[in-house]
């Protein structure tokens, strides 16, 4: 090897070990400065946390309802389905005989 190729490989690699090194400050420094910034929720107004509360709150009953349809309407397909007989089971069907639940999972 010669000293002109050892010279770029060292290049390289300094180059390499102070791009490193300047990420990891520049990270440390942006960690701590968003740290501080903690005190601007203290000073946030309480009437946007009642806003943000009852907007989930809303969310919850929302997503309930839905639950509840796609159970009704599990229930009401179940319903709707022949079940199967025992001469189904012996010309090939691949699933047994299985009672149907009405859960949405």
């Amino acid at each position: 090897m010669n000293p002109l190729e050892f010279a770029q490989i060292m290049v390289t690699v300094v180059g390499s070990v102070a791009g490193f090194v300047a990420i990891g400050l520049g990270a440390r420094i942006l960690w701590r400065m968003g740290s501080k910034q903690t005190g601007a929720v203290r000073d946030a107004d309480p009437g946007r946390f009642q806003e943000l509360e009852r907007a989930v709150d809303a969310i919850a009953i929302e997503v309930e309802r839905i639950s509840e349809a796609q159970r009704f309407t599990v229930t009401l397909l179940a319903e709707r389905l022949p079940v199967r007989t025992d001469d189904s089971l012996s010309a090939g069907a691949p699933r047994p005989l299985r009672a149907r639940h009405d859960t949405p999972h």
